[in-house]
């Protein structure tokens, strides 16, 4: 989709956003155009992202204008690659000022990634006011630069504010945004949905979109002695496209016995983890920043093994700042076994007091306003800078 050049209007807010390199730096953007996009103040609102990069595909799944730029992250490795990484920055914010001169915008918010850089350095260049916002509990490189100079920071996680820096600003924590529409299932509709028991606890499994073949495998290896230990229990496995087939193979034939009939639901993919989760009583999954969003607005207790490959581990930060909280239990993926999920597990289910508390820790932390409020806070900015204020 093309920028529009005829709807410019100085009284009306033109919003640019950008981030990209990972689900948890796009999303969070995502949720705030769904907001943005309902203002009738709002003109225009252009995404900007990397060429060829998530942040493209679902832009284009949601008809959202998007331009994008020939940029990659920092090579961590001497070589080549670093040596012209330099100068495909410098490329990347000049045609990032092109973009912005042509758009006008009155407000830029960045969400993190490498692909956040060059369109946040090009609105610092044209005195256009700069927000970022942090979804992790600790902070990415680009948002730590960043964050000096931002007349916004927003935070996900309230473990972030020592880390982010020395700016001017104190930063606000505004939770993660999410999908307004992800509250909207009960407990009911999405157990009657997915085909489950009401009358059965619900403990959910995931990976991720992509699936985690370490959590899969100690998931396969323990689930009969789950189901046996607890009769009262089903189990929801998302385990990724790339591992369900392997998974399936590789099953215990006891699974297929009547007593275990239509207690374990196993797909690669929930379009909607807000079926998932509302149907869920307790759930084992990665700790990125939207995962965590989205269970502490759901309020479940969760036990998170973090990706152990995640930049700057930032994966187990926000998995320990939970656990110190009260809302969740830790387990590295270095030291996963089955027999260890099992016990965790086991020492949760058994223990309704010891649930109810973590529940409740959990909520506390949930944001489900995050969207609404980051998307007001860039609009008065916008108006701020626009002298509407």
């Amino acid at each position: 989709m093309s920028v529009n050049q005829n709807s410019k209007n100085r009284n009306l807010h033109r919003v640019v956003l950008t981030g990209g390199g990972t689900g948890g730096h796009v999303y969070p953007a995502l949720s705030v155009y769904e907001q943005l996009v309902k203002e009738p103040s709002v003109a225009e609102i252009l995404y900007i992202g990397a060429l060829g990069h998530l942040e493209e595909k679902l832009c284009a799944e949601r008809d959202i204008a998007f331009a994008g730029l020939k940029v990659s992250g920092m090579p961590r490795r001497p070589g080549l690659s670093l040596m012209r990484w330099p100068f495909e920055m410098t490329l990347a914010i000049v045609e990032a000022r092109r973009l912005l001169g042509r758009f006008d915008p009155t407000v830029v918010l960045g969400t993190g990634g490498y692909a956040s850089a060059a369109p946040l350095a090009a609105g610092l260049h044209l005195g256009v006011p700069i927000a970022v916002h942090e979804p992790d509990a600790h902070p990415g490189l680009v948002n730590k630069l960043f964050a000096q100079s931002a007349s916004l920071v927003s935070l996900g996680m309230e473990g972030a504010s020592g880390r982010i820096g020395s700016g001017i600003l104190k930063p606000v924590v505004n939770g993660n945004p999410i999908r307004e529409s992800f509250s909207g299932t009960s407990r009911e509709e999405a157990l009657r949905t997915l085909s489950l028991d009401a009358g059965r606890r619900t403990v959910a499994f995931t990976g991720g979109s992509q699936g985690a073949k370490a959590i899969n495998d100690s998931v396969r290896d323990m689930l009969v002695a789950l189901l046996d230990r607890y009769p009262d229990l089903q189990v929801i496995h998302q385990a990724g496209g790339q591992n369900l087939e392997e998974l399936q193979a590789s099953l215990p034939d006891t699974l297929k016995g009547e007593r275990y009939q239509g207690r374990y639901l196993l797909r690669d993919y929930f379009p909607d983890m807000a079926l998932v989760y509302s149907a869920s009583d307790l759930v084992v999954a990665r700790a990125g920043a939207m995962t965590i969003a989205e269970l502490t607005a759901s309020g479940l207790p969760s036990v998170f093994i973090p990706y152990p490959y995640a930049a700057q581990d930032h994966q187990m930060h926000n998995a320990r700042y939970l656990e110190s909280k009260g809302g969740a239990r830790v387990i590295a993926q270095e030291g996963l076994s089955s027999a260890m999920l099992l016990d965790e597990l086991s020492t949760l289910l058994d223990d309704n007091e010891k649930m109810a508390a973590m529940a409740a820790a959990m909520k506390e932390m949930g944001r489900p306003r995050a969207a609404k409020d980051l998307a007001e806070q860039l609009l008065r900015l916008s108006s701020k800078y626009l002298g509407l204020d």
